[in-house]
C-alpha cells in the first residue's frame, strides 16, 4: 500500500479528487440515506478513516449536514490536524480522535453509537478479530465495513501499478469477515457491491495513471481543465451544489444485477 500511505498529503494541497473518488463519496451518500432512514441514526464512528485516495477524514460529512453527530478516528498526528482545518473551512463540525494503537482497542464507552463504518481503510488494522469485537462493543445498530472487491475485472491494471494493489493476505482476510461477524453473534443485513462506475477502479485520479505510464503531456491537458476538477469540499461548502448531478450521471451501472455489477 506504499503509495496509497504516502499519496493523501497532495489532496490537502489541491482540493481536486478526481472523477472516481468523488463518485465513490456519492454513491456512498446513497447508502448511508437509506441507513439513516431505517435505523434512526443518531452519532456515527468512522474508524479507521484513512482509506485510498482523496482528502482523508471527509466521508462523514454527509452525516454532520444531515443532523447525526460524527466521530472519526485516525492514527496519524499530522494527517488529523489537516482534517481538522478542512472540517473547519466548511462549517460543520465532527470529533477527531487521535489514536495509536492499530484500532485494536477503542477510547469510547459501550454502546456509544448507532452506526460505526469504513470505507475501504481495514488495510491499517492488524487484527481483525479483536477489532471487530471493540467495534461491536461500541455500537449498538449497524456496522457497515466497505472494502475493496477482489473479483474486479480491471485488478489486473490496479497490479501493474505499484503500490496500488491488494496484498494476497489482505484479500484472504476480508474473506474471514462474515464468520467472524457470525462469531461474534452479529448477522449480514445486506451484501453486495457498490461504487460501479464505467471506468477502471484504479485507486487513482487518471491522471496520475496517465503519468505512471509515461503519457505526462496528456496527464497535464486533462488536469488543467476546469470541467474535469472534481472536489467533495465545494459541495460541501455550497461552491458548486449541482456537482452531485454532474458527476451521478455515470450511475447507471449502479443499479444493475448483482452479477453484471
Amino acid at each position: 500500500m506504499t503509495f496509497i500511505d504516502n499519496n493523501w498529503k497532495q489532496y490537502f494541497e489541491d482540493f481536486y479528487e478526481g472523477l472516481g473518488t468523488t463518485y465513490e463519496r456519492f454513491i456512498l451518500h446513497q447508502y448511508f440515506e437509506k441507513i439513516k432512514e431505517a435505523y434512526s441514526i443518531e452519532n456515527v464512528l468512522e474508524v479507521p478513516s484513512f482509506g485510498m485516495t482523496g482528502i482523508s477524514g471527509i466521508n462523514s460529512m454527509w452525516w454532520s449536514l444531515h443532523g447525526p453527530r460524527a466521530t472519526i478516528v485516525d492514527d496519524n498526528a499530522e494527517r488529523i490536524e489537516q482534517i481538522k482545518k478542512v472540517w473547519k473551512e466548511t462549517g460543520l463540525k465532527a470529533d477527531l480522535v487521535l489514536q495509536n494503537n492499530s484500532h485494536t482497542t477503542l477510547p469510547f464507552s459501550d454502546k456509544s453509537f448507532d452506526l460505526s463504518w469504513n470505507f475501504a481503510a481495514l488495510h491499517s488494522v492488524s487484527d481483525f478479530q479483536q477489532f471487530f469485537a471493540e467495534l461491536i462493543r461500541v455500537t449498538k445498530k449497524v456496522i457497515f465495513i466497505c472494502a475493496p472487491n477482489e473479483n474486479n475485472i480491471c485488478r489486473l491494471i490496479r497490479y501493474g501499478l505499484r503500490g496500488c494493489e491488494l496484498s494476497k493476505e489482505h484479500s484472504t482476510r476480508l474473506r474471514t469477515l462474515p464468520g467472524i461477524m457470525s462469531d461474534l453473534g452479529w448477522h449480514i443485513g445486506e451484501q453486495g457491491y457498490f461504487d460501479v462506475p464505467p471506468w477502471p477502479d484504479i485507486a487513482m485520479k487518471k491522471e496520475d495513471l496517465l503519468q505512471k505510464i509515461g503519457l505526462c503531456r496528456f496527464a497535464k491537458i486533462l488536469e488543467s481543465k476546469e470541467e474535469n476538477r472534481y472536489s467533495m469540499l465545494d459541495y460541501f461548502n455550497g461552491k458548486e451544489p449541482a456537482l452531485e448531478k454532474r458527476v451521478l450521471k455515470w450511475s447507471f451501472l449502479e443499479h444493475s444485477p448483482q452479477m453484471l455489477k
